[in-house]
C-alpha cells in the first residue's frame, strides 16, 4: 500500500511536481546537482529574490553564506505569500536574507 505524501509547498497530497521528500541538504553527500534540497526548500538570493530547488538560474555549489540564505522546511504557502508585504527570512546559510519576490521561471512550475 502506497502512502499519500502531503506536500506543503502546494498543500495537496501527492503533489507531481514534487514527489517524495528527499534527504536535507547537507547530512548525506549528494549524488546530483539537486540531491540533498528537500523539494519544498526556498532558496533565498542576495537580491531578495527566492529560488526552488532545480532552478537554472542558479547552481547549486554556489548556494552559500553570505550570498544565499535559505529555509528547508518553510510554512504551507510560503512561496505563494512571498511579497514585500510579506517577506520570507532565511532559516539556514546567511540568516539576514529575505525573499520579498518569486522566480520567474521557478513559479512558473508551480
Amino acid at each position: 500500500m502506497r502512502t499519500m505524501r502531503y506536500c506543503e509547498r502546494h498543500e495537496m497530497h501527492n503533489c507531481a511536481d514534487c514527489g517524495a521528500p528527499r534527504t536535507p541538504h547537507g547530512s548525506v553527500p549528494p549524488t546530483g546537482e539537486w540531491d540533498g534540497w528537500p523539494a519544498a526548500s526556498i532558496i533565498i538570493h542576495a537580491s531578495g529574490k527566492a529560488h526552488l530547488p532545480g532552478c537554472t538560474h542558479i547552481v547549486p555549489a554556489d548556494i552559500r553564506p553570505p550570498r544565499y540564505g535559505w529555509v528547508l522546511a518553510p510554512s504551507p504557502g510560503a512561496w505563494r505569500r512571498l511579497a514585500p508585504s510579506s517577506p520570507l527570512r532565511a532559516t539556514e546559510g546567511n540568516t539576514e536574507r529575505a525573499a520579498v519576490s518569486r522566480c520567474e521561471s521557478c513559479d512558473a512550475t508551480q
